[in-house]
């Protein structure tokens, strides 16, 4: 169906104003602004990677969206918005869009942006050289999967620039979610000369130019990520914070120290367990907002012990999700079973039988699928638990491990890295048993059934099922909403019963914030926050 620029709505539920206004900082008639527009935010770790196309976690996607800008935005209310582009045409096939970029973006380094920087972008996420690890995101783009497998070059792929602002997509079949994949992270322009030029080192910030409001000051890794408004973009005008550091605090406590202190504006989180106590001591500084995320720990298929199916049931059914829910995440998480979470466009939560089964029922069978393997006290399942050093992930693992040990007779070992190694362990499946937390990078459920798909380099179980992956693929064929509903509920239960991995809790986001920052509405679902869209009133030693 052709679109119009005036009003888009996706089936997925992602709601697109199609319109020129910008969803920069609106700041009301009458406010008067701090001296100092300085942002200090507590990012946890260190990031993965400054490369878009290589960066796979959320902590690099907080400061990715701010260095740059794709086709689509979304603003702090959840709702998409003309990014880098203005509009955009799908042919009445489903098969085609053509998006119609801004005339006035520039590069921070004073060169326009091009629709060839888009298709350099696209290409680069799908050559196999890049090993990006999102590059199945666009596995719906003509030759995609042949470019991964090596049989097509990635001048193949199914992107082209029309002229210099006008940037083409051809899909190898309809995918109602498009849209929301073209606004992921991992899809910005990127500039092709300068990534030839400094190699590597092209994410430096002496080197890096970017096309989104800010641009890199340092990097000084450890400790934080500076950056500053880019007077080049687009939209600057509306733009109010100068500055944003993003510091690495991995202790959560240490962070709420340093809130207390006021050298912090805004936390990542809170530490464990403290929750009711901070929100009677800061009433208006707790925000909470719905977080399209899911907490789950996963297997290793492959590892002897968990290779085997009544094992990993075993190991599922022996954690109490309500009281890691109620007295360790401790933020308003449900007790959650199904990998897609609570809120998830289109889809009904699967819940195996024994989810409504009692805690001592469920221990019982759990026991009994325990002996079944093999296991016993003199032979007991020995388990290395990989997580990364954040002190609310060592508090969580240590209760499973706990429940293991006690439900079971497991033994189990906890071993804790960085954040930046514990992604590449689990990117390598040089884990046995891993606690990890996916949100969404588009409101569709495929974007976490996806992580056990059986061809996709996201998947770090090495479970593969042929019915699975053929129901999954259905799903991306099907565009009645109802019977793509019951597919894709269908593909994750043949998965989930399977157990290669084990979800938790559907997640929420609780942080503290300062009350003299303002712009955020704390209604986006997929926990994203621009820092064009912020401002600091005047308050105490900063008027």
């Amino acid at each position: 169906m052709q679109k119009k620029h005036v009003k888009l709505s996706l089936w997925t539920g992602l709601s697109f104003l199609l319109c020129a206004q910008s969803f920069a900082a609106v700041v009301p008639a009458g406010t008067k602004l701090a001296k100092n527009q300085v942002l200090n935010i507590d990012n946890q770790s260190e990031i993965s990677s400054l490369d878009p196309n290589k960066s796979s976690d959320n902590l690099a996607a907080n400061i990715m969206f701010d260095l740059y800008e794709p086709l689509i935005v979304g603003n702090s209310e959840g709702k998409y918005a003309p990014g880098a582009a203005t509009h955009w045409d799908i042919s009445k096939d489903g098969l085609t869009y053509t998006f119609h970029l801004r005339k006035n973006a520039l590069w921070s380094d004073g060169k326009p942006v091009e629709a060839e920087d888009f298709a350099y972008s696209f290409r680069r996420l799908v050559d196999p050289k890049t090993a990006a690890t999102f590059a199945f995101m666009l596995n719906m783009v003509k030759n995609a999967n042949n470019i991964l497998e090596g049989k097509l070059k990635p001048e193949s792929l199914g992107v082209k620039a029309l002229d210099k602002h006008t940037f083409q997509v051809t899909l190898e079949s309809r995918t109602p979610y498009f849209l929301g994949v073209v606004a992921i992270n991992q899809l910005v322009p990127l500039r092709k000369d300068l990534i030839e030029k400094h190699g590597d080192k092209w994410v430096q910030a002496q080197n890096l130019v970017t096309n989104g409001a800010y641009v890199l000051k340092e990097w000084k890794v450890g400790d934080k990520i500076s950056i500053v408004r880019n007077k080049k973009y687009w939209d600057d005008k509306n733009t109010v914070i100068e500055n944003v550091n993003f510091l690495v605090v991995t202790d959560k406590t240490a962070a709420l120290r340093l809130y207390q202190a006021g050298q912090i504006d805004w936390t990542y989180g809170l530490p464990p367990g403290q929750s009711a106590k901070l929100k009677k001591e800061y009433p208006n500084e707790i925000r909470a907002s719905p977080s399209l995320s899911t907490h789950y720990f996963m297997f290793n298929t492959k590892v002897p012990g968990l290779s085997d199916v009544r094992v990993r049931k075993a190991l599922a059914m022996a954690v109490d999700r309500n009281a890691l829910a109620k007295h360790i995440l401790d933020k308003g998480e449900k007790a959650h079973y199904d990998l897609p979470p609570l809120g998830i466009a289109n889809y009904s939560p699967y819940e195996p039988e024994w989810a409504k089964w009692s805690n001592e029922k469920r221990v019982a069978e759990a026991k009994k699928l325990y002996a079944e393997a093999g296991f016993s006290e003199k032979n007991p399942l020995k388990i290395k638990y990989s997580l990364d050093v954040n002190d609310t992930s060592k508090k969580y693992a240590t209760a499973i491990a706990s429940m293991w040990e006690k439900n079971l007779g497991a033994k189990v070992e906890l071993t804790s890295s960085e954040w930046k190694v514990y992604l590449t362990n689990l990117h390598e499946k040089k884990y046995e048993v891993a606690l990890t937390l996916w949100g969404a990078d588009f409101n569709d459920p495929y974007n976490f059934a996806a992580l056990i798909e059986g061809s996709n380099p996201q998947n770090q179980t090495n479970y593969a099922n042929k019915s699975f992956d053929d129901l999954l693929a259905a799903t991306n064929l099907e565009l009645n909403l109802e019977k793509r509903k019951i597919l894709m509920r269908d593909a994750l239960k043949t998965a989930l019963e399977d157990y290669p991995v084990s979800p938790i809790a559907s997640g929420t986001s609780m942080r503290l914030i300062k009350p003299y920052v303002k712009g955020a509405s704390f209604k986006n679902p997929m926990d994203i926050y621009l820092r064009k869209d912020l401002y600091i009133v005047s308050h105490d030693g900063n008027s």
